[in-house]
């Protein structure tokens, strides 16, 4: 006699395409290993040096700066898993160490990691013409799919990088206080997204990343205390509280001053400044020559790149 078997799906759907999570795995929340070989990982991936002025010439911090935000902003409004960025910006830099470029293909550069990071952490990878499109097809799907394989020959086939929020759920799910405030996973990728942004956290382990970015966010939502939130992280990372602090430090700085500009960019619309859309705000993006041959210098005046909205939501 056949038995009748019940099949559960346990994922959480919801309304917006690509966002169906698993639970978290008790196993693996459990077993200690897991972080510890993340851990052990994480140094395989980190980029290799500071590029600038080395690896390459032609290419500033500033310039890193402009298109890993616009990279965010095309992650945003996509609404791009919360691993794609990091993971995106991670073969960017790694790129760069490995290959010299010059300021023209910064963006392409930047789309074929968005490809490539989409691919491997997503259900619906991006296309190439959805990234064509946000560059005002200053660059072409064709270029972006040649590119894609110089990428992946150039980073010899490791595209498996450990990233800081590979860190986030694996900490959280383990300590007392990570359920204490629903927004304390928001924000802890919020602060690992715009780190993401900054050249001074390039070659930073991505594991003490996210131990300082979950310490910054649980101190502005008031969660635990920062004696125990600061004891957990540097139990399960192995990192050094005054390391941790002197990180978050930092992040708080640049936090301020993201949200400074934001408030200072929302006044100047509503004194008359136009706003729009990430792809109609770079229309002047930095890889797009202009007739007259615009650098990227010329174009960071032009077109500043916005704070991402989630920032304003954060606490200190």
């Amino acid at each position: 006699m056949a038995h009748k078997v019940d099949l559960v799906c346990k994922e959480i759907i919801y309304d917006e395409v690509d966002s169906q999570f698993a639970e978290p795995d008790p196993t693996m929340v459990a077993d200690d290993r897991v972080i510890q070989n993340l851990i052990g990982l994480e140094r395989l991936t980190i980029p290799s040096c500071n590029y600038f002025g080395s690896v390459q010439q032609d290419i500033k911090p500033n310039m890193r700066k402009i298109v890993t935000t616009w990279m965010l902003e095309v992650c945003d409004e996509q609404k791009c898993e919360e691993q794609t960025f990091p993971l995106a910006v991670n073969f960017f830099d790694r790129f760069l160490c490995a290959c010299p470029i010059d300021r023209y293909h910064l963006q392409l550069l930047g789309c074929c990691a968005l490809l490539l990071a989409s691919k491997i952490r997503q259900c619906h990878p991006l296309t190439v013409d959805v990234l064509s499109a946000y560059t005002d097809h200053a660059v072409s799907p064709d270029q972006i799919r040649s590119w894609e394989l110089l990428m992946i020959s150039k980073l010899e086939w490791n595209i498996t990088a450990v990233t800081a929020f590979d860190y986030v759920d694996q900490i959280l799910e383990r300590v007392n206080w990570g359920s204490d405030d629903s927004r304390l996973r928001e924000h802890a990728h919020t602060l690992i997204h715009v780190c993401s942004t900054e050249t001074i956290f390039m070659q930073l382990e991505p594991s003490l990343l996210a131990a300082a970015c979950i310490s910054s966010a649980s101190r502005g939502l008031n969660v635990s205390t920062k004696m125990a939130t600061g004891y957990d992280l540097c139990r399960l990372t192995s990192h050094d509280l005054v390391k941790v602090d002197f990180i978050v430090k930092i992040i708080e700085e640049i936090v301020a001053k993201e949200i400074a500009d934001k408030q200072l960019q929302q006044q100047q619309q509503q004194m008359g400044a136009s706003g729009g859309s990430c792809k109609e705000q770079y229309q002047q993006v930095p890889q797009k020559v202009s007739p007259a041959g615009a650098s990227v210098e010329q174009a960071s005046v032009q077109q500043q790149p916005e704070t991402p909205t989630d920032v304003q939501f954060i606490y200190f």
